[in-house]
């Protein structure tokens, strides 16, 4: 399954780097394909996550979660 989180505040790679690593770090998620130009990352899931660790995990990296599509 596809899901699309809105996060603001990334510049750069760099920092869509610190947010994939965080998303990836979450249990059930299998991937996240970050793009700091879009202000998004496309998150592949093996079962459903809860929004909140979503949100942790972006606001760990020192990021702005908006939403998840």
């Amino acid at each position: 399954m596809e899901k699309t989180v809105i996060v603001k505040g990334m510049s750069c790679e760099h920092c869509a780097g610190r947010v994939q690593k965080e998303l990836e770090a979450i249990e059930g998620v299998i991937s996240a394909d970050v793009s700091a130009d879009a202000d998004k990352a496309v998150i592949q899931l093996e079962q459903e996550v809860d929004y909140g660790l979503l949100r942790e995990a972006v606001e760990k990296a020192g990021y702005n979660f908006v939403e998840v599509n």
